[in-house]
């Protein structure tokens, strides 16, 4: 048994279907969207599919792929003791923690949150040794590059939309998001076992580093799983369900999951998210017809958690559907 590797329960297999290859992704330069030429390119990815890929992103390569290469060496080298006491160190789910999930997911990795300089030390420099100091040090400086891709976006999307400054600045809070490094290690009975389940995220942005030879991702297209090919260079940028309520429905959160990684190989990723002040009352700017009432995402974080203690799940936005959309 892989020392490194954390103990996951025998789970019963899954029946599986192989994704469809194929998914067609739209690529924008994000200075062509920044400048406008590629704003409606951007508005019907965001209409049509919830992601899409972003080019010229000015993401230097070493730090991607220095990122990577550590998280990879410490997550993979490490054993399972040594890890679970790392400051950040989840296995088995994504979700808190503390909260019961109906499914235990073949991946560990390291949370870390992105907080002002200024109070980021007790994160970056304390416990685990130097190489996971470093690691937390470059997730913080690749967390600089995302917080920036963010809100331009955002901010190009805020204009489609017909925001207001307040809504453009509280609906998202760049540099509070978190960035989660992932790693997907060799699963025995992988053609029957889940990296991360199907789900949507609770962000208003995610944005995805993946290794450029592994795949595994997939993307939940018209009742069907499409793997999302790999693509070097490129950011993979989804949108979440705050997204999707600030645009009243009209812009589309992706449910993807990913496969547990093969016996001869194992994926590893770094995912930012973004997310909206706690207290932002979250609604379609006026002129847009909402399916969703107004909520703050406390109240979404909250009933979120509730719903996981409760039913080992995430239920999502439907809680929060007006009633004639429920009459509906």
């Amino acid at each position: 048994m892989d020392p490194s590797c954390p103990p996951f329960p025998q789970a019963p297999p899954l029946q599986l279907q192989p994704g469809l290859p194929g998914l067609e992704l739209p690529t924008l330069d994000l200075e062509r969207v920044v400048g406008g030429e590629d704003r409606a390119a951007l508005v019907a990815a965001c209409r049509d599919l919830g992601v899409f890929r972003v080019v010229n992103h000015g993401v230097p390569g070493e730090l991607r792929g220095r990122l990577l290469e550590l998280g990879q060496q410490l997550l993979g080298r490490d054993p399972f003791e040594l890890k679970k006491a790392r400051p950040g160190y989840f296995w088995g789910t994504a979700a808190l923690q503390s909260l019961r999930v109906k499914e235990v997911n073949w991946l560990e990795g390291l949370h870390l949150d992105l907080v002002p300089a200024s109070s980021s030390s007790s994160q970056v420099g304390d416990g685990g040794g130097e190489g996971w100091i470093r690691i937390r040090a470059l997730m913080a400086d690749y967390g600089d590059h995302m917080a920036y891709i963010a809100r331009k976006l955002f901010d190009a999307l805020a204009a489609e939309l017909g925001l207001d400054t307040q809504q453009t600045a509280s609906y998202l809070t760049e540099r509070h998001g978190f960035l989660r490094l992932y790693r997907y290690p060799p699963c025995p009975s992988s053609a029957s076992c889940l990296g991360m389940e199907p789900h949507t995220d609770s962000s208003v942005l995610s944005i995805i580093l993946g290794q450029d030879h592994v795949g595994g991702l997939q993307m939940l297209r018209d009742g069907a799983w499409h793997d999302v090919a790999p693509a070097p260079g490129e950011l993979l940028v989804s949108l979440g369900d705050m997204m999707t309520a600030i645009s009243g429905g009209l812009y589309q959160s992706v449910r993807h999951r990913v496969l547990a990684s093969r016996p001869s190989t194992e994926r590893l990723s770094c995912c930012y998210f973004a997310f909206p002040q706690e207290d932002a009352v979250i609604e379609a700017p006026s002129g847009i017809s909402s399916v969703y009432r107004p909520f703050s995402y406390r109240e979404f974080r909250e009933q979120v958690q509730a719903d996981i203690k409760a039913t080992g799940s995430k239920v999502g936005l439907s809680r929060f559907f007006t009633a004639a959309s429920r009459s509906d």
